[in-house]
């Protein structure tokens, strides 16, 4: 966990991935000027990241300064353009939502080496200008990454500032401005002896300490399939869930967050025959999180619920004993209360204490009804028996 008290953003392979429509416009700009070139993503995310003088040396290393200075504001010039009239999103998963998050509890900044204005194009598409405290960059000071990193720190008189970005260059600016660096794994670049690392940019609210994995990840609605088994489990070590359990305020936290995560869980479901998709959050005893779906078999008797897949999932990684489950079932769109089937009740009393397991069946993070194992599976037998034999 890195404590800060603001954090500062590269952008290109940090926020978003635009190497695709820019390569399509600098190719159509130097093609305007007379010079043909052969551009792809690959190439550009070698070069993003530099500023922008370096890049047109690169790039075009056998025309006079002069000219491939020329050359290279011309491909700015039909970047921008071709940005602004883009409709898709391209930006990384969960990035404009963990910023807004972000913004409520530490200044957000963005520094780059890029053009003027591209930083309030970013903003703008993404949604977050009213929610960036701050921004500095190449095109505007004259100054390279580190320059414009201390340059914003010191104007905003911050203390322990973090910058987030994803090549080595980024790593070498930050060190150079005195700053800690958060490494966007997820990126473009491969960086050496990073202080932190992440794998999608939703996990940064939980390396800075300011909320817990859970709240970051359930905030992130455009997760599908494996990318949400990756992100949750990068948050499975989260004890203070089962602490917060334990309290009357903590425990409708904890129940939220889970069916949440349970209403999440049902994208993850694979039900072709029956068209009803159940997910499931499970809580174990030592604060972990696993989520699931149920799985459908053309076999209908090899089909698996989503509390077994769960529970089968926490077992294999060692967990032996439940806390809470939550879920959630529906056809499409439509939820309605899913309350589990006799084996899977079984199998969550194999590692729980019926007295003590909680399970919420619900409809929405608001919406649900809770029960304790005991009360749906009474007089129950359990691994207690057979102690009792012995």
């Amino acid at each position: 966990m890195i404590k800060a008290d603001a954090v500062l953003l590269d952008v290109d392979g940090t926020l978003w991935d635009s190497t695709q429509l820019v390569a399509e416009a600098w190719m159509q700009a130097l093609k305007e000027d007379g010079i043909e070139r052969k551009l792809t993503a690959d190439q550009l995310k070698k070069l993003f990241g530099k500023p922008m003088d370096v890049i047109a040396d690169l790039l075009l290393p056998e025309l006079e300064p002069k000219e491939r200075y020329a050359a290279l504001a011309h491909c700015m010039d039909l970047e921008t353009k071709a940005l602004a009239e883009n409709t898709k999103d391209i930006s990384y998963p969960g990035v404009a939502q963990t910023i807004r998050r972000l913004s409520e509890k530490i200044p957000v900044c963005i520094v780059s080496n890029c053009q003027s204005g591209y930083i309030e194009l970013v903003m703008e598409k993404l949604g977050i200008t009213d929610v960036i405290a701050d921004k500095e960059c190449y095109g505007d000071t004259g100054l390279y990454k580190a320059e414009n990193i201390k340059k914003l720190v010191e104007r905003n008189g911050f203390k322990a500032p973090v910058y987030v970005g994803d090549i080595q260059g980024d790593q070498e600016a930050a060190r150079e401005a005195g700053v800690a660096f958060i490494h966007a794994a997820y990126g473009f670049g491969h960086v050496e002896g990073a202080g932190a690392s992440i794998e999608s940019f939703a996990e940064l609210s939980g390396v800075l300490g300011l909320e817990t994995g859970l709240d970051a990840y359930a905030a992130v609605g455009r997760f599908t399939g494996v990318e949400r088994y990756t992100a949750v489990d990068q948050y499975a070590q989260i004890k203070e869930l089962t602490e917060l359990a334990e309290t009357e305020k903590g425990i409708a936290q904890v129940e939220r967050e889970l069916m949440t995560l349970a209403i999440a869980a049902r994208k993850c479901a694979y039900a072709p025959y029956s068209n009803y998709q159940v997910g499931a959050a499970l809580l174990t005893e030592d604060g972990r999180v696993y989520i699931g779906g149920n799985i459908e078999n053309a076999s209908y008797g090899a089909t698996n619920c989503a509390e077994r897949t769960v529970a089968f999932k926490a077992v294999s990684e060692g967990a032996r004993r439940f806390r809470m489950i939550a879920i959630a079932g529906g056809s499409g769109e439509k939820l309605n209360y899913a309350y589990p089937c006799g084996i899977c009740r079984q199998v969550l009393r194999e590692f729980s204490d019926p007295d003590r397991m909680t399970v919420l069946v619900g409809v929405s993070p608001t919406e649900y009804q809770r029960f304790t194992l005991e009360e749906l599976l009474p007089n129950s037998f359990g691994p207690d028996f057979k102690k009792g034999m012995d």
